[in-house]
């Protein structure tokens, strides 16, 4: 197996993998949905974005890092186990006690609501599992070794939404914060499941023999600090719009609690289906790192890399777009049994497809050893999605919009401020116009059969109309592709 089909080899397993897990969290979000109601939802989801940026913190750039050292040969599995265990431990110990000494006072300052302390509380506990199985999820990484970290975020899906099925059929889940104090729980128990099987398979991370070298830690901090300065850029964007859009919203016309229900069909209904093909550019951007960095040494490798990194995501973001627009309010109201307005969900749609690209821009950047410049521009594409929340989010009958706006035009600038840094640190300029002609033109002529497909199938009622609709287009759309000659040369 060549070096490339390597690459596609272990991206094919961790988006097969991601696809399941993303799927069965889908699942779990329906059931959430649907037990706790668009405002339970949004009460959930005001907190998760805060237990994001402490697993940030505490292990966002370790992965990266160690599969980068072990790719390049910097260092021993062991002795990266040994510094990098210390490295996500300590911090996340240090944080497990500050969350439940200070919950209450932060539940305040950030949400204005003592009640959430407590789901701030049963976040914590998941951190020991994460900062333990990030190192290990490193050292699969950089050996291409994908098939445990595949099977080890299956079962965490699996886990909870086994729990989550038994809870509901024992009547666990009533009002109030209830249901939303349950699905906190659930997390730290999921990442449980997840490091269980990591552990029991890491003698395949290549992880034997005792510590040999001298401390690793310099290394690894150089290389993980500015990933996880950028991750963490990311989820205190996250953790400042839970804040912010709730309250925009109230200033913008709407109660506290048409807020929060808008709130938790924005961020529990809309972004998961929008983020949900991104499983195939997070697994390509996870294994470019290490692969990227194998071939410093030979730039027309490092290009065609990049080449068909993009060729492999125009493929698959070109109609997953096309689908999300034709059929995405639909599916929303299949999934959630709500239906979402066309000014919240367009946008998203559009602004997802610029992201599905940025994320392997990203990891290119990466891979090239320029950690700093993703975080850069990530840094200038919230500080204008903030802006234009907190400017024009809270203007009568005008919130809703706008912010759905602002966050599609976070996702644009960063794709638009890292494909220049390619071309101007890497020297690479990829071929979008040979790229994405033919996918474009496929993925449009394919969403042209949406209303023929629905149309025929209206008898059969609405999940098999939506269904049938869209694997329909999608089998169209993989004969169009095939009659145009779109093909990923995989040497």
């Amino acid at each position: 197996m060549t070096r490339t089909q390597s690459l596609w080899w272990g991206t094919l397993t961790l988006t097969v993998a991601a696809l399941l897990a993303r799927g069965l969290g889908m699942v779990y979000r329906v059931l959430l949905a649907r037990y706790l109601g668009a405002e339970g939802l949004g009460l959930f989801q005001m907190v998760f974005p805060f237990y994001i940026t402490l697993v940030t913190l505490v292990a966002a750039g370790m992965p990266v890092a160690v599969s980068q050292m072990a790719a390049e040969g910097r260092a021993a599995p062991a002795d990266l186990w040994r510094d990098a265990r210390r490295l996500t431990l300590w911090p996340a110990l240090i944080l497990m006690v500050l969350v439940v000494a200070l919950s209450r006072p932060l539940a305040t300052v950030l949400y204005q609501r003592p009640d959430l302390a407590r789901l701030l509380v049963a976040l914590t506990p998941a951190l020991f599992m994460v900062a333990i199985g990030s190192v290990l999820r490193g050292l699969f990484i950089a050996r291409q070794a994908m098939v445990i970290p595949a099977i080890s975020q299956v079962l965490e899906q699996s886990v909870r939404i086994v729990l989550l099925m038994a809870a509901l059929a024992a009547g666990v889940l009533p009002f109030a914060l209830d249901g939303p104090i349950l699905a906190a729980w659930l997390i730290p128990v999921g990442e449980f499941a997840s490091l269980a099987v990591l552990w029991i398979g890491r003698a395949s991370s290549g992880l034997s023999g005792r510590p040999r070298a001298a401390s690793v830690t310099r290394g690894l901090l150089a290389l993980a600090a500015p990933v996880t300065l950028s991750r963490l850029l990311a989820s205190l964007v996250g953790l400042a719009e839970a804040s912010l859009i709730p309250l925009r919203l109230e200033a913008s016309g709407l109660s506290s609690d048409a807020a929060v229900r808008y709130f938790g069909q924005l961020m529990g209904m809309a972004f998961p289906l929008i983020f949900f093909p991104t499983a195939l550019t997070f697994s390509l951007a996870t294994n470019l790192v290490p692969a990227v960095a194998r071939s410093l040494a030979d730039a027309r490798a490092v290009r065609r890399r990049a080449e068909e990194a993009m060729r492999g995501t125009a493929i698959w973001a070109c109609p997953v777009t096309a689908l999300l627009v034709m059929l995405g309010n639909r599916l929303d109201d299949l999934l959630f049994r709500t239906t979402l307005p066309g000014y919240m969900f367009l946008p998203l749609a559009l602004g997802g497809f610029f992201m599905y690209f940025d994320i392997i821009l990203a990891g290119l950047l990466r891979g090239l050893g320029r950690t700093e410049v993703p975080l850069t521009n990530s840094l200038i594409a919230a500080s204008l999605q903030l802006g234009l929340i907190v400017l024009f989010g809270g203007e009568p009958g005008l919130g809703p919009p706008v912010i759905t706006l602002a966050m599609a035009t976070g996702f644009f600038v960063s794709f638009v401020l890292d494909l220049r840094a390619l071309e101007r640190v890497g020297g690479i300029r990829l071929p979008w116009i040979d790229g994405l002609t033919r996918p474009l033109l496929a993925a449009g002529l394919a969403s042209l059969s949406v209303p023929l497909f629905t149309r025929l199938l209206v008898p059969t009622g609405l999940w098999l109309t939506t269904l049938g609709a869209l694997f329909g287009a999608g089998g169209f759309y993989l004969i169009l592709i095939r009659a145009l000659g779109v093909r990923l040369r995989m040497t």
